[in-house]
């Protein structure tokens, strides 16, 4: 599909109605649906699928490590008690 504008003649009334000429563009929106008509070669599915997995497995362990850092916490100001 093919959209042409003819710019000068556009201008030349540009005062009429504004809003008429205003093209807005969702770059996500368009991204999104291009990916979804494009399908994607078997070996780069594979790929992305496999580099996800691995993202959120190491996800998985940061948030498991961020958890006994936190219960094995020292306290940074130890009550000492002067000995005489």
């Amino acid at each position: 599909e093919q959209i042409m504008f003819n710019v000068f003649e556009a201008m030349k009334r540009h005062d009429e109605e504004p809003q008429c000429h205003w093209v807005e563009v969702i770059k996500e929106v368009v991204e999104d649906v291009f990916a979804e008509e494009t399908p994607s070669p078997p070996m780069e599915r594979i790929m992305v699928n496999f580099i996800d997995e691995l993202e959120e497995k190491g996800d998985h362990e940061i948030e498991y490590c961020l958890q006994h850092l936190e219960s094995s916490r020292v306290d940074e100001s130890p009550k000492v008690e002067e000995l005489i």
